[in-house]
């Protein structure tokens, strides 16, 4: 949930131009290993029937039990797989319009440079002509004309003859501007026609990271459609054999999800202290023989350990080119008003207003594109947050409920995660 802490954000880790390879290894890393991870579908769970059977036998039970669990384990999988994958997609589609814009920003401004120097060109061969004009009618630059040889007065004979080689300097100035003018022009026209190129390779490439995301999206969606509809049943049947309700049986699942990631969450921030406290010792005895002699007998205090490098800040949601997931709603006021539902408006919720100010804008679909962090409360990945549900990508609701959840579980209070999130530009 920390820059230490893989569950939520990492650091500067991800480089923009990896993210399309990125996606495809994150993504194929996901798939092979729901290969072989168990039950994706409650085709593969128990029937009906079988759980009938099993009701007052209780080995019987707790085997379909087991398998019922593992049916819903799979759904949620792949549902939060095809999620994590979209949510990628989206990012890498994003920075490649990016890539496009500002390929074709250059080219127009290397093309309005080329017409500029056109322009300088044509009025300097223009200058050009009317300058030899001049000096045709006075004489070449190099020779004075007769009428010159034939003056008695020698001030103004000097007179002209200076006014003729000004004139002829000038003619010769701008003859060389005219020609440097010339090669510019050749080289800002080809360097515009490079730009335009790769605009339209960047331009193509561009449509195909949105077809990827448009795709990633479409079978996101599916999934999680699939998953919404086939667990139903599956939690009929948890609460059929259990002998409680549907309603109780999905708190418990959730509950228990929630334990499992306030633990990893504890285990990943007890794993990055242990290696920051490594780091400070290991700085500190590098530093030691550079920090006081041998003879004065003081030993230098360790060096501080290094802080966590901070995040960069979630980029605004991807506009025109890619569409936010299906049924996605950026509703800030909404989803300030629910959070204020569950937590009142006093001094907590205010600490929570600028905490997710800071992190997302309250906006469902803000997407880091540096490493991925996704969501209102910038889960990372985003699929955390189908512990409160399989429309993670898509309600404020339920990513209110997941953030508020680990603000409780990792700091106890908005306040406490607010005042980490000022102190080190993360939380």
């Amino acid at each position: 949930m920390t820059p230490t802490a893989p569950s939520r954000r990492p650091g500067r880790a991800a480089r923009r131009a990896s993210l399309v390879v990125a996606t495809t290894a994150s993504l194929a890393l996901v798939l092979s290993t729901l290969a072989g991870a168990g039950p994706a579908s409650a085709a593969d769970a128990p029937s009906w029937a079988d759980v009938e059977a099993a009701r007052g036998d209780a080995a019987a039970t707790q085997a379909q039990v087991v398998a019922v669990t593992a049916a819903l384990d799979g759904l949620e999988r792949t549902a939060a797989a095809r999620g994590d994958a979209a949510v990628a997609a989206t990012a890498t589609s994003a920075e490649a319009a990016a890539q496009e814009a500002a390929a074709g920003t250059r080219a127009d401004r290397l093309q309005a440079d080329a017409d500029a120097a056109v322009a300088a060109e044509q009025a300097a061969h223009e200058q050009a002509g009317q300058l030899a004009a001049r000096l045709s009618r006075v004489g070449g630059p190099q020779a004075p004309s007769t009428e010159l040889l034939v003056a008695t007065d020698p001030d103004q004979v000097l007179y002209q003859l200076g006014a003729l080689t000004q004139l002829g300097d000038r003619w010769r100035g701008v003859l060389a501007e005219a020609t440097t003018t010339s090669g510019t022009v050749a080289s800002l026209t080809a360097q515009a026609q490079v730009a335009r190129a790769e605009e339209s390779r960047l331009a193509d490439e561009a449509a195909d990271r949105a077809a990827d995301a448009t795709a990633a999206q479409a079978a996101a969606d599916t999934a999680v459609a699939t998953a919404t509809t086939q667990s139903d049943q599956l939690y009929a049947q948890l609460a059929t054999l259990n002998d409680t309700s549907a309603e109780v049986e999905r708190q418990y699942r959730q509950g228990e999800a929630e334990k499992a990631a306030i633990a990893e969450q504890a285990r990943a921030a007890e794993a990055a202290a242990a290696a920051e406290a490594a780091a400070a010792a290991t700085a500190a005895r590098t530093a030691a023989p550079a920090s006081g002699s041998a003879a004065s007998g003081s030993r230098p205090a360790p060096a501080p350990a290094p802080a966590p490098a901070p995040a960069p800040a979630p980029a605004p949601a991807p506009g025109g080119s890619t569409a936010p997931p299906s049924g996605a709603v950026n509703d800030p006021a909404g989803a300030k008003a629910y959070a204020a539902s569950q937590v009142g408006t006093g001094a907590e919720y205010s600490c929570l207003v600028q905490l997710w100010n800071k992190e997302s804008g309250w906006r469902t679909t803000a997407t880091n594109p540096s490493g991925g962090a996704y969501g209102i409360p910038q889960a990372l990945p985003g699929s955390k947050m189908a512990s409160a549900g399989l429309d993670w990508q898509t309600n404020y609701r339920t990513q209110v409920d997941w953030g508020l959840s680990y603000i409780h579980g990792r700091y106890g209070t908005m306040c406490a995660a607010w005042a980490h999130s000022v102190a080190n530009n993360w939380y």
